[in-house]
């Protein structure tokens, strides 16, 4: 496992070294070109003579709010929406929350004047705001993405987000409904069911993992995610005399989302979002893993889900709320995983606009499985996860930025239904690039 991840910071360090070649101007915060982003861009002039460009309103305003204000440059002028002439940042009016994102978000597009912004709110809608009110409107970053809680923020249309991984998850704590039991408890306390030839003691799944998210309005984004994993089941014989390892490897099921934006607020710091799943059969269901279903890398149907979301911002925090079900359906093989209801919160702290620090907590409702029509005692159950989760963008190039995410979940909570695996620890690490295309 620690190869894979190792590859996965080599190939960080590779496109950091490579966009050293790069000549062509970028964003700092956000490394989308300057020279697509004209008519919204800012120039900060610092007070020893170095020339600063942003993409737009909402970076140029997180770099003045990270040096302390205004004062400590030599000057920060902006671009007037209507003339494209350029104007002092300070004395401009500005207008948050229309129906036009041409940068960041939040979407704060300056005027040289009042009448010029009530104008554009004529005919886009949003509020006029200061300067000053303007500085309190950002955060250090304009969303966060959390790990296992989904967000209510919708990319701005055209921004895609692709990242490789590697995930591992290890279950090792035999147990009995929600008690942790050693292997002679066990065997007591499953005396008076059927004979059972093996004891569960290991369950191991690891491997790399892709995903891709893309604003297609900016209201309405998909994601897309899918695995290939190495799954391992290391059972002892009730005697404890021989060890039998089973194995499944292979691509698991592909995961699909589509998140709509119900509504927002013009300062883009609450939001309320609906959110449908579907995932499609592209892992291997085998017949064999039955009464193992741990193993499977695939449910062998096409399952669909939904949810609510809710974000909110308030100052460097971020907090994303999620109330979700998933309907997994009966396969060909007349096998039905159970289905699976979930809540989740999670508060993010942003301290600048590189770095990122939370906490999540989910709680999963899983109903048991059914083979043939008959429920499979050792599946399904409820869980509550506490994950940390981190993020740290390291360079901004190729119109864009890369950043490095990464998350360790522990269970606080679990009942396996009868008899099986606890959970012992849950990781992932990420390299993600974000770009937006410029319309």
């Amino acid at each position: 496992m620690m190869k894979k991840y190792g590859m996965v910071l080599a190939a960080a360090v590779m496109l950091a070294s490579a966009a050293q070649a790069g000549e062509r101007e970028g964003c700092r915060l956000c490394g989308m070109y300057i020279d697509q982003y004209q008519g919204t861009s800012a120039i900060v002039t610092s007070k020893d003579g170095r020339v600063e460009k942003t993409c737009g309103g909402a970076d140029m305003l997180r770099l003045v709010s990270d040096a302390g204000g205004i004062e400590a440059f030599a000057s920060v002028l902006v671009h007037d929406w209507l003339s494209g002439k350029e104007i002092a940042a300070a004395g401009a009016t500005y207008v948050i929350g229309s129906d036009l994102v041409p940068d960041m978000i939040p979407n704060i597009i300056a005027f040289a004047d009042q009448d010029g912004a009530k104008k554009f709110i004529s005919e886009h809608g949003g509020q006029q705001i200061t300067f000053s009110q303007a500085l309190l409107a950002v955060s250090p970053m304009g969303m966060t993405m959390p790990n296992r809680v989904n967000s209510a923020v919708p990319p701005p249309k055209g921004s895609v987000s692709v990242g490789a991984g590697y995930m591992g998850m290890v279950k090792d704590d035999l147990m009995m409904g929600s008690n942790q039991v050693s292997s002679a408890q066990f065997l007591t306390a499953t005396g008076g069911l059927s004979p059972l030839p093996m004891i569960p003691k290991k369950m191991e799944a690891s491997g790399p993992m892709l995903m891709a998210n893309y604003g297609l309005t900016d209201r309405l984004s998909a994601t897309a995610k899918i695995s290939d994993l190495d799954k391992i089941m290391t059972s002892t014989m009730r005697n404890g005399s021989a060890e039998k390892v089973t194995k499944h490897k292979g691509i698991t099921d592909l995961e699909l989302k589509l998140g709509y934006n119900l509504w927002r607020d013009d300062y883009y710091s609450k939001f309320i979002s609906l959110m449908g799943n579907l995932t499609l059969p592209a892992g291997d269901f085998g017949p064999t893993y039955r009464t193992m279903p741990g193993l499977q890398l695939g449910t062998g149907s096409v399952n669909l889900g939904g949810g609510l979301l809710g974000s909110l911002r308030f100052g460097d925090f971020w907090l994303h709320g999620e109330v979700s079900h998933l309907i997994n359906r009966e396969n060909g093989d007349d096998y039905d995983f159970g289905d699976v209801s979930k809540v989740g919160a999670a508060l993010h702290y942003t301290p600048n606009y590189d770095l990122m620090l939370g906490l999540e907590l989910d709680a999963t409702d899983t109903g048991k499985n059914e083979n043939f029509g008959v429920k499979v005692q050792n599946s399904g159950g409820r869980a509550v996860m506490l994950t940390g989760v981190a993020s740290w963008r390291f360079l901004s190039a190729f119109g864009g930025n890369f950043s490095l995410n990464g998350s360790y979940g522990l269970p606080l909570y679990e009942d396996v239904n009868l008899y099986g695996l606890g959970t012992d620890y849950a990781a992932t690490a990420m390299l993600n690039f974000k770009h937006r295309f410029n319309y």
